[in-house]
Protein backbone atom coordinates (compact mmCIF):
# COMPACT_ATOMS: atom_id res chain seq x y z
CA UNK A 1 0.00 0.00 0.00
CA UNK A 2 1.34 3.58 -0.89
CA UNK A 3 2.52 5.86 2.18
CA UNK A 4 0.64 9.17 2.06
CA UNK A 5 4.28 10.78 1.27
CA UNK A 6 4.04 8.78 -2.46
CA UNK A 7 0.39 9.14 -3.08
CA UNK A 8 1.20 12.97 -2.32
CA UNK A 9 4.15 12.68 -4.39
CA UNK A 10 2.30 10.90 -7.60
CA UNK A 11 -0.80 13.81 -7.26
CA UNK A 12 2.56 16.69 -7.37
CA UNK A 13 3.59 15.14 -10.56
CA UNK A 14 0.46 14.09 -12.57
CA UNK A 15 -0.52 17.51 -12.15
CA UNK A 16 2.74 19.34 -12.87
CA UNK A 17 2.33 17.09 -16.17
CA UNK A 18 -1.54 18.37 -16.67
CA UNK A 19 -0.41 21.67 -16.81
CA UNK A 20 0.90 21.37 -20.15
CA UNK A 21 -2.48 20.71 -21.18
CA UNK A 22 -4.12 23.61 -18.37
CA UNK A 23 -6.67 25.65 -20.68
CA UNK A 24 -9.06 26.73 -17.72
CA UNK A 25 -10.54 30.00 -17.71
CA UNK A 26 -9.85 30.05 -21.35
CA UNK A 27 -12.58 29.70 -24.18
CA UNK A 28 -12.20 26.56 -26.59
CA UNK A 29 -15.35 27.21 -28.32
CA UNK A 30 -12.83 30.51 -29.41
CA UNK A 31 -9.52 28.47 -29.58
CA UNK A 32 -11.04 26.30 -32.15
CA UNK A 33 -12.78 29.39 -34.43
CA UNK A 34 -8.94 31.02 -34.28
CA UNK A 35 -7.69 27.60 -35.32
CA UNK A 36 -9.85 27.02 -38.18
CA UNK A 37 -9.36 30.67 -39.06
CA UNK A 38 -6.01 30.59 -38.83
CA UNK A 39 -6.55 27.44 -41.08
CA UNK A 40 -7.94 29.03 -43.59
CA UNK A 41 -5.93 32.05 -43.92
CA UNK A 42 -2.87 30.16 -44.23
CA UNK A 43 -4.55 27.37 -46.79
CA UNK A 44 -3.44 24.50 -44.22
CA UNK A 45 -5.03 21.38 -42.87
CA UNK A 46 -7.26 22.65 -39.35
CA UNK A 47 -5.11 21.16 -36.32
CA UNK A 48 -7.69 20.26 -33.63
CA UNK A 49 -8.04 22.24 -30.89
CA UNK A 50 -6.30 20.26 -27.90
CA UNK A 51 -5.96 20.81 -23.81
CA UNK A 52 -7.97 20.91 -20.90
CA UNK A 53 -10.65 23.68 -21.11
CA UNK A 54 -13.55 22.88 -18.17
CA UNK A 55 -12.31 21.96 -15.10
CA UNK A 56 -14.51 19.00 -14.63
CA UNK A 57 -12.37 17.71 -17.69
CA UNK A 58 -9.35 18.52 -15.77
CA UNK A 59 -10.68 16.97 -12.48
CA UNK A 60 -11.68 13.74 -13.78
CA UNK A 61 -8.35 13.22 -15.91
CA UNK A 62 -6.52 13.78 -12.37
CA UNK A 63 -8.95 11.43 -10.96
CA UNK A 64 -8.67 8.76 -13.80
CA UNK A 65 -5.10 9.18 -13.90
CA UNK A 66 -3.99 8.82 -10.10
CA UNK A 67 -6.35 5.44 -10.45
CA UNK A 68 -4.03 3.87 -12.75
CA UNK A 69 -0.81 5.06 -11.30
CA UNK A 70 -1.50 4.22 -8.08
CA UNK A 71 -2.37 0.72 -9.16
CA UNK A 72 0.80 0.06 -10.78
CA UNK A 73 2.84 2.08 -8.38
CA UNK A 74 1.30 -0.09 -5.63
CA UNK A 75 2.68 -3.29 -7.44
CA UNK A 76 5.79 -2.17 -8.95
CA UNK A 77 7.13 -0.25 -6.08
CA UNK A 78 7.22 2.81 -8.35
CA UNK A 79 7.80 6.10 -7.01
CA UNK A 80 7.58 8.35 -9.46
CA UNK A 81 5.45 9.12 -12.60
CA UNK A 82 8.29 8.32 -14.93
CA UNK A 83 8.52 4.68 -13.57
CA UNK A 84 4.95 3.52 -14.05
CA UNK A 85 5.32 4.15 -17.97
CA UNK A 86 7.21 0.61 -18.64
CA UNK A 87 3.58 -0.92 -16.75
CA UNK A 88 0.98 0.88 -18.54
CA UNK A 89 -0.06 -2.14 -20.95
CA UNK A 90 0.04 -4.78 -17.82
CA UNK A 91 -3.10 -1.89 -16.38
CA UNK A 92 -4.67 -1.82 -19.55
CA UNK A 93 -4.93 -5.54 -19.66
CA UNK A 94 -6.24 -5.71 -16.17
CA UNK A 95 -9.41 -3.47 -17.01
CA UNK A 96 -9.91 -5.63 -19.96
CA UNK A 97 -9.59 -8.79 -18.10
CA UNK A 98 -11.83 -7.32 -15.16
CA UNK A 99 -14.63 -5.94 -17.69
CA UNK A 100 -14.64 -2.59 -16.53
CA UNK A 101 -16.52 -0.39 -18.61
CA UNK A 102 -15.32 0.32 -21.89
CA UNK A 103 -16.15 4.45 -21.56
CA UNK A 104 -14.04 4.27 -18.23
CA UNK A 105 -11.38 2.73 -20.35
CA UNK A 106 -11.57 5.29 -22.81
CA UNK A 107 -11.32 8.14 -20.02
CA UNK A 108 -8.76 6.50 -17.89
CA UNK A 109 -6.49 5.60 -21.16
CA UNK A 110 -6.78 9.47 -22.53
CA UNK A 111 -5.93 11.07 -19.08
CA UNK A 112 -2.74 9.01 -19.08
CA UNK A 113 -2.28 9.98 -22.91
CA UNK A 114 -2.75 13.48 -20.91
CA UNK A 115 -0.32 13.26 -18.22
CA UNK A 116 2.52 11.33 -21.00
CA UNK A 117 1.82 13.30 -23.75
CA UNK A 118 1.87 10.16 -25.89
CA UNK A 119 -1.24 8.86 -27.96
CA UNK A 120 -2.19 5.40 -26.71
CA UNK A 121 -0.96 3.65 -29.49
CA UNK A 122 2.71 4.01 -28.66
CA UNK A 123 1.64 4.50 -24.83
CA UNK A 124 -0.10 0.95 -24.36
CA UNK A 125 1.48 -0.74 -27.60
CA UNK A 126 -2.73 -1.27 -28.75
CA UNK A 127 -3.94 -0.55 -32.06
CA UNK A 128 -7.67 0.37 -30.92
CA UNK A 129 -9.32 0.85 -27.32
CA UNK A 130 -12.71 -1.57 -26.95
CA UNK A 131 -15.42 -0.48 -28.40
CA UNK A 132 -18.26 1.82 -26.63
CA UNK A 133 -21.85 0.37 -26.62
CA UNK A 134 -25.10 3.13 -26.29
CA UNK A 135 -26.02 0.55 -24.30
CA UNK A 136 -23.28 0.41 -21.86
CA UNK A 137 -23.87 4.01 -21.09
CA UNK A 138 -25.68 4.15 -17.33
CA UNK A 139 -24.41 7.33 -15.53
CA UNK A 140 -27.30 9.39 -13.92
CA UNK A 141 -29.88 7.44 -15.82
CA UNK A 142 -32.90 7.85 -13.16
CA UNK A 143 -33.20 9.86 -10.90
CA UNK A 144 -32.44 7.69 -7.97
CA UNK A 145 -33.00 8.62 -4.38
CA UNK A 146 -32.10 12.38 -5.01
CA UNK A 147 -35.97 13.96 -4.66
CA UNK A 148 -35.60 12.11 -1.07
CA UNK A 149 -32.38 13.37 0.22
CA UNK A 150 -32.50 16.97 -1.61
CA UNK A 151 -35.56 18.43 -0.78
CA UNK A 152 -34.89 22.19 0.46
CA UNK A 153 -37.03 24.69 -1.83
CA UNK A 154 -33.58 25.41 -3.60
CA UNK A 155 -32.76 21.86 -4.63
CA UNK A 156 -36.36 21.59 -5.70
CA UNK A 157 -35.67 24.94 -8.15
CA UNK A 158 -32.48 23.69 -9.18
CA UNK A 159 -34.36 20.00 -10.38
CA UNK A 160 -36.99 22.39 -12.01
CA UNK A 161 -34.24 24.88 -13.70
CA UNK A 162 -32.11 21.39 -15.40
CA UNK A 163 -36.11 19.77 -15.99
CA UNK A 164 -37.06 22.81 -18.18
CA UNK A 165 -33.56 24.18 -19.93
CA UNK A 166 -31.03 21.65 -20.41
CA UNK A 167 -28.44 23.13 -18.29
CA UNK A 168 -25.57 21.18 -16.59
CA UNK A 169 -24.14 22.49 -13.46
CA UNK A 170 -21.83 25.33 -13.79
CA UNK A 171 -24.57 26.76 -15.82
CA UNK A 172 -27.31 26.31 -12.89
CA UNK A 173 -24.30 27.91 -10.97
CA UNK A 174 -23.79 30.70 -13.47
CA UNK A 175 -27.16 31.87 -13.42
CA UNK A 176 -28.27 35.03 -12.24
CA UNK A 177 -31.54 37.47 -12.21
CA UNK A 178 -31.36 38.99 -15.82
CA UNK A 179 -30.63 35.50 -17.47
CA UNK A 180 -34.59 34.88 -18.15
CA UNK A 181 -35.72 35.94 -21.48
CA UNK A 182 -37.71 36.31 -24.60
CA UNK A 183 -36.46 35.69 -28.16
CA UNK A 184 -37.87 37.59 -31.22
CA UNK A 185 -40.67 34.48 -31.28
CA UNK A 186 -42.11 34.88 -27.86
CA UNK A 187 -40.30 31.79 -26.49
CA UNK A 188 -38.49 32.07 -23.02
CA UNK A 189 -35.22 31.44 -23.09
CA UNK A 190 -32.39 30.96 -20.17
CA UNK A 191 -28.96 32.37 -21.09
CA UNK A 192 -25.98 29.85 -19.61
CA UNK A 193 -22.72 29.95 -19.22
CA UNK A 194 -21.25 26.43 -19.49
CA UNK A 195 -18.02 24.80 -20.02
CA UNK A 196 -15.21 25.54 -22.21
CA UNK A 197 -16.78 29.47 -22.01
CA UNK A 198 -19.41 28.54 -24.48
CA UNK A 199 -22.74 30.83 -24.03
CA UNK A 200 -25.73 29.59 -25.09
CA UNK A 201 -29.54 31.00 -24.75
CA UNK A 202 -31.50 27.43 -24.08
CA UNK A 203 -35.33 26.92 -25.04
CA UNK A 204 -37.51 26.69 -21.59
CA UNK A 205 -40.09 24.21 -22.35
CA UNK A 206 -43.05 25.54 -22.63
CA UNK A 207 -44.71 23.20 -19.62
CA UNK A 208 -42.28 24.49 -17.40
CA UNK A 209 -41.88 28.42 -18.62
CA UNK A 210 -44.53 29.74 -15.53
CA UNK A 211 -42.68 27.46 -13.04
CA UNK A 212 -39.57 29.62 -14.35
CA UNK A 213 -40.39 32.68 -14.04
CA UNK A 214 -41.37 31.96 -10.54
CA UNK A 215 -38.37 30.61 -9.49
CA UNK A 216 -36.59 33.95 -11.29
CA UNK A 217 -38.90 35.96 -9.62
CA UNK A 218 -38.60 34.25 -6.18
CA UNK A 219 -34.65 34.71 -5.94
CA UNK A 220 -34.95 38.34 -7.08
CA UNK A 221 -31.35 39.57 -6.75
CA UNK A 222 -29.96 36.04 -6.30
CA UNK A 223 -29.26 34.17 -3.36
CA UNK A 224 -25.15 32.43 -4.55
CA UNK A 225 -21.58 33.96 -4.68
CA UNK A 226 -21.03 37.37 -6.47
CA UNK A 227 -19.00 36.47 -9.35
CA UNK A 228 -18.16 39.64 -12.01
CA UNK A 229 -20.24 41.79 -10.31
CA UNK A 230 -23.56 40.00 -10.39
CA UNK A 231 -25.07 37.94 -7.76
CA UNK A 232 -25.50 34.60 -8.83
CA UNK A 233 -29.17 33.24 -8.48
CA UNK A 234 -28.78 29.61 -6.89
CA UNK A 235 -26.65 29.28 -3.67
CA UNK A 236 -24.08 26.49 -4.01
CA UNK A 237 -25.68 24.38 -1.57
CA UNK A 238 -28.41 23.94 -3.99
CA UNK A 239 -26.46 21.31 -6.54
CA UNK A 240 -24.84 18.49 -4.42
CA UNK A 241 -22.52 17.09 -6.59
CA UNK A 242 -24.27 13.62 -7.14
CA UNK A 243 -27.83 15.46 -7.64
CA UNK A 244 -28.17 13.46 -11.25
CA UNK A 245 -28.38 16.36 -13.46
CA UNK A 246 -27.53 14.29 -16.48
CA UNK A 247 -30.93 12.53 -16.19
CA UNK A 248 -32.34 15.77 -16.19
CA UNK A 249 -30.64 17.17 -18.93
CA UNK A 250 -31.84 13.56 -20.78
CA UNK A 251 -35.50 14.23 -19.56
CA UNK A 252 -35.24 18.03 -21.58
CA UNK A 253 -33.65 15.99 -24.38
CA UNK A 254 -36.18 13.58 -25.12
CA UNK A 255 -39.17 16.48 -24.48
CA UNK A 256 -37.48 18.93 -26.60
CA UNK A 257 -37.33 16.55 -29.60
CA UNK A 258 -40.88 15.55 -29.07
CA UNK A 259 -41.60 19.83 -29.01
CA UNK A 260 -39.74 20.12 -31.98
CA UNK A 261 -41.86 17.19 -33.63
CA UNK A 262 -45.17 19.16 -33.05
CA UNK A 263 -43.71 22.40 -34.21
CA UNK A 264 -43.28 20.57 -37.25
CA UNK A 265 -39.55 21.90 -37.59
CA UNK A 266 -38.55 18.16 -38.87
CA UNK A 267 -36.10 18.93 -42.05
CA UNK A 268 -36.58 15.79 -43.95
CA UNK A 269 -32.79 14.78 -43.55
CA UNK A 270 -32.18 10.93 -41.77
CA UNK A 271 -29.82 9.73 -38.91
CA UNK A 272 -29.76 6.09 -39.07
CA UNK A 273 -28.44 4.57 -35.54
CA UNK A 274 -26.36 1.92 -35.80
CA UNK A 275 -25.13 -1.38 -33.87
CA UNK A 276 -27.33 -1.76 -30.59
CA UNK A 277 -29.41 0.86 -31.45
CA UNK A 278 -29.64 -0.04 -35.46
CA UNK A 279 -33.17 0.07 -36.85
CA UNK A 280 -33.81 3.60 -35.05
CA UNK A 281 -33.61 7.00 -37.37
CA UNK A 282 -34.25 10.43 -36.21
CA UNK A 283 -34.75 13.52 -37.97
CA UNK A 284 -31.29 15.33 -38.22
CA UNK A 285 -32.74 18.84 -38.56
CA UNK A 286 -34.66 18.01 -35.12
CA UNK A 287 -31.36 16.52 -33.95
CA UNK A 288 -29.00 19.28 -34.23
CA UNK A 289 -31.91 22.01 -32.79
CA UNK A 290 -31.99 19.62 -29.61
CA UNK A 291 -27.83 19.36 -29.28
CA UNK A 292 -27.62 23.05 -30.16
CA UNK A 293 -30.11 23.76 -26.88
CA UNK A 294 -27.90 21.21 -24.74
CA UNK A 295 -24.69 22.77 -25.76
CA UNK A 296 -23.22 20.23 -28.43
CA UNK A 297 -22.55 20.22 -31.54
CA UNK A 298 -23.12 16.48 -32.81
CA UNK A 299 -26.13 14.62 -33.76
CA UNK A 300 -24.22 11.39 -32.44
CA UNK A 301 -23.72 12.47 -28.90
CA UNK A 302 -27.32 13.66 -28.19
CA UNK A 303 -28.68 10.40 -29.16
CA UNK A 304 -25.82 8.21 -27.51
CA UNK A 305 -25.95 10.10 -24.52
CA UNK A 306 -29.76 11.88 -24.26
CA UNK A 307 -32.23 9.74 -26.53
CA UNK A 308 -31.80 6.55 -25.00
CA UNK A 309 -36.00 6.64 -24.38
CA UNK A 310 -36.83 7.91 -27.85
CA UNK A 311 -37.16 5.41 -30.40
CA UNK A 312 -38.22 5.99 -33.62
CA UNK A 313 -38.85 3.86 -36.93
Amino acid sequence: MLSKRQIKRLSHEVKAALAQQDRRGQSKHAAKQAARQYAQDSHTKYTPVTGLYATSSYNTYTKQALTALRWVAERHECKHLAECKPYLREYYEDMCARNISAWTIHTRVYALCSVFGTPYKELLEVDKLPARCRANITRSRDIGDSADRYHAQHHEDARLLARACGARRGGLLGLCSDDLKADAQGNLRVHLREKGGKERDALVLPQYADRVREVFSRYGDGAGAVTGGKRRLLPLQALPKDMPLHYLRAQYAQDLYHYFEGQDAASGKLYHCRKDRVGDVYDKGILMAVSQNLGHSRCDVVVSHYLYEVHHK
